[in-house]
Order: structure tokens, then sequence, then C-alpha cells
């Protein structure tokens, strides 16, 4: 979240649109009739939406890809939602995916694996920015997978003091097999070996 000069409120956000309607699109906006590919309930209403990214990476195909051109879109929160568009697309995540669309100011970074935000209006050209030009608010962290996925372990080390241990014994106990590795227990240690390389892990 960041405030404009005026002090109000805006939120960077990042949208890919085919590299050749770059220009038209800075020039005359992202239309919501156009470029809204969800219709959802906000609000007990069906509103149409266009989902953007609170990341750049958080694409990587497109963002790789000459393919594509991705726009920064400076939005007011009244105007967007977040959601977890990991849940999007199955009938049986159905109800998940609508409680997740929460308001941008209630969103914490790293809540959802692949957070998406529904821009439920039309963008005007002054909203719209080139997002290869440095200018802006700097990405503070990777991609919003990552951040998901460590904030995550560190809830779980908070939690279990055991938690670096266990996975340690699961991750070298998945891999015995592939690594040629030999079981030995001496008291209350497993340790696997390879006695040809002479590599050896000791877990509880």
């Amino acid at each position: 979240m960041k405030f404009n000069n005026t002090g109000v409120a805006e939120m960077d956000a990042y949208l890919y649109i085919p590299s050749t309607e770059k220009t038209d699109a800075l020039m005359c906006g992202i239309k919501l009739s156009v470029w809204g590919e969800k219709t959802l309930i906000l609000n007990g209403y069906p509103a149409q939406c266009i989902s953007a990214l609170l990341n750049p990476r958080d694409d990587i195909k497109k963002y790789k890809s000459s393919d594509y051109a991705c726009l920064r879109v400076d939005i007011k929160p009244e105007s967007c939602y977040i959601a977890d568009k990991s849940l999007y697309g199955s009938k049986e995540l159905d109800e998940l995916y609508a409680k997740s669309i929460i308001s941008p100011k209630d969103y914490v970074f790293g809540t959802y694996r692949n957070p998406e935000c529904l821009i439920s209006r039309t963008i005007l050209p002054e909203n719209l920015s080139d997002a290869d030009k440095p200018q802006g608010c700097p990405l503070l962290y990777q991609n919003s997978e990552e951040l998901y996925v460590n904030n995550l372990l560190e809830k779980f080390k908070e939690n279990s003091p055991d938690f670096n241990e266990t996975i340690l014994s699961l991750f070298i106990e998945l891999n015995q097999r592939d690594w040629k590795l030999t079981k030995y227990t001496n008291n209350d240690l497993i340790i696997l070996g390879n006695q040809d390389d002479g590599t050896y892990y000791t877990i509880r």
C-alpha cells in the first residue's frame, strides 16, 4: 500500500497483455468489458473483474516472454479485491475461493500462495505505466509463492520445535533409494550412509 501526493491510498498491481497491444493500452486504458475475464459475486452482486498480479514475477512464463508486456496499475483499494487464485477453477473449492476474496487493506503479504488482484472497473490510462521502466515502489520479494512458502515454514518452525529435524529426516529417507543409502541405528540415532563414497547423514 502507498499514498499519492494528495494522501489517497493506492496500491500497485501488474497486468500482462500481448506486447502488440501495449501502446494502445497505455494511450486508451484497459476496458473492463474487454479484459474482464472473471465474473464473481462481490458484495452480493455479480461483478466482472480483471485479474492482475501483486508481483510481475508471479507469472514467470509471461515475465520471461517477449510476447507479453507488463503494465503497472495504480489502483485504489476500494476499487479492487485480493483473492487466492490457487483455489480458483475447481467446483469443490468454489466456496473457499469466495471466502478468500478480501479487501487489500486486510491482506497480509505472504498469506496466499498465488494471490490475484481483482479489479472491478475500467483502468484509465493515467493509472497505467510500463512496468519495465524503473519507477514507483521497488519489489520487496522475489515472488508471492516464495514468500508464502517461507512464511509457512517460519510459522511451523515457531510452533514445532522439532520441525527442522522432522523435515530433514523425511527428506533424506525419501531419497534413500536414489542416493543408495543403507540405514543403521546407533542408540536413538539413525545413520544413513553410502559406503561407496563415504557419504552419511545422521538423523533422529
